[in-house]
């Protein structure tokens, strides 16, 4: 009988006695013991690395060579690889502040209209206050002196009291408008910008969360759209309150007393030599600060997420520490910021003092020698300190606008 390849079977006999044989396969080989071992693959050649951990320049330069014009999406139809490159390569777009109002609506447009209006009225109000000052001062001054009776003396006081009252009023309903009106814009364009940043983040491809975590998500949602509303809405108000304050002052000065006021002039430049210099040391270290914060809420959300993974297998420490280098980087950069914040406020309130001890020692010899009355100069004096404590003002009120 010829043989009969059975492959489910060693051997058998058949009913007539015959003996058939029969091909033995791999796997009962290997059930007996008697399989081939398998050949071991060919080693892999060992790639040289250099201290940083990169290969060496030869083979970076086979390895370019070999692989040159290789296309990652090459394998992916022209409608896909489009979409892919247009989500993952995001280019770099620098935002200026009038960008933060891209979605203010018409009646929130007309809302900051109104309130900038209120904020530059209740600025200029203020200085007008030393006005009153000045001739209420000269008042009593002429009362003192025997210069007038008793009742024009009264009738002015009388006078001068309703135009304190009438500014407070005015001052308070001005300034009510610019505060309310500004929060009330910066909390509704903050809201949308939060609404469409979430939404921009959803529709981003699975690659991109890659680079960007949950943590740093939450961060950007959150602490960066609050320093936004911060500086779209009352820190505009304070800003244009302070400058109205500023050129008002300037103007008043001016027309009391030209001579002292051009000489207390330099006080303004080195404000503003201050300002300029410190502030963007301050918009860089806060900047920082705030990349470190979120790339540290990066770990801790990811920490909180898998943190089952993070108890089995005995993590804790080297997480909390990976958490801790992080903010001791935000940490850093805050203490930095901090500090020159606090010098330029520093020197801002010094620039006031030396201002006032300025203006009292040339405005006694101007007095003294005939040359300054005594409302004019009390007028320019307190006009001129307004005037520097608005850019005082106005520059705290910048920090948190040009973050």
């Amino acid at each position: 009988m010829d043989p009969v390849n059975d492959r489910h079977h060693g051997s058998d006999v058949s009913s007539s006695g015959d003996t058939v044989n029969v091909e033995v396969t791999n796997y009962e080989k290997t059930q007996l013991g008697q399989a081939p071992l398998p050949a071991a693959p060919a080693p892999t050649p060992v790639v040289p690395i250099t201290e940083k951990g990169y290969k060496s320049k030869e083979d970076k330069n086979d390895s370019s060579s070999d692989g040159e014009g290789e296309d990652p999406f090459g394998h992916l139809p022209e409608h896909e690889k489009s979409i892919l490159k247009r989500q993952l390569d995001i280019p770099v777009v620098k935002v200026t502040y009038v960008m933060l109002y891209r979605y203010s609506t018409l009646n929130d447009k007309l809302i900051m209209a109104l309130s900038a209006f209120s904020a530059i009225v209740g600025g200029a109000l203020l200085p007008l206050m030393t006005v009153v000052f000045g001739g209420l001062t000269t008042t009593f001054n002429q009362f003192f002196l025997e210069q007038i009776t008793k009742e024009h003396f009264n009738h002015e006081l009388n006078r001068f009291s309703l135009y304190f009252l009438y500014l407070a009023i005015g001052e308070y309903v001005f300034v009510y408008i610019a505060t309310a009106g500004f929060l009330y814009t910066g909390e509704h364009i903050s809201g949308k910008i939060r609404e469409n940043f979430l939404k921009a983040i959803l529709r981003q491809n699975i690659a991109f969360f890659d680079q960007l975590g949950a943590g740093e998500i939450t961060t950007r949602i959150t602490s960066d759209t609050n320093l936004v509303q911060d500086g779209i809405s009352e820190k505009v108000g304070l800003t244009l309150t302070a400058l109205a304050t500023f050129v008002t002052a300037f103007i008043v000065s001016f027309i009391k007393d030209a001579r002292l006021t051009g000489i207390l002039l330099s006080t303004v430049f080195a404000i503003v030599f201050t300002m300029g210099g410190m502030s963007g040391f301050i918009v860089k270290f806060n900047k920082a600060s705030l990349s470190s914060y979120a790339e540290g809420g990066t770990v801790a959300e990811e920490v909180i997420s898998s943190i089952r993974n993070a108890k089995a297998f005995n993590t804790e420490r080297k997480l909390v520490a990976q958490y801790d280098a992080h903010l001791a980087v935000a940490e850093k950069w805050g203490f930095k910021m901090k500090a020159v914040t606090g010098s330029m406020i520093g020197f801002l309130m010094c620039y006031v003092y030396l201002n006032y001890s300025l203006a009292f020692w040339m405005g006694s010899r101007y007095l003294v020698g005939g040359r300054l009355k005594v409302g004019a100069g009390t007028t320019a004096t307190v006009s001129r300190s307004n005037r520097l404590q608005g850019p005082t003002q106005s520059g705290q009120a910048q920090l948190a606008r040009l973050h």
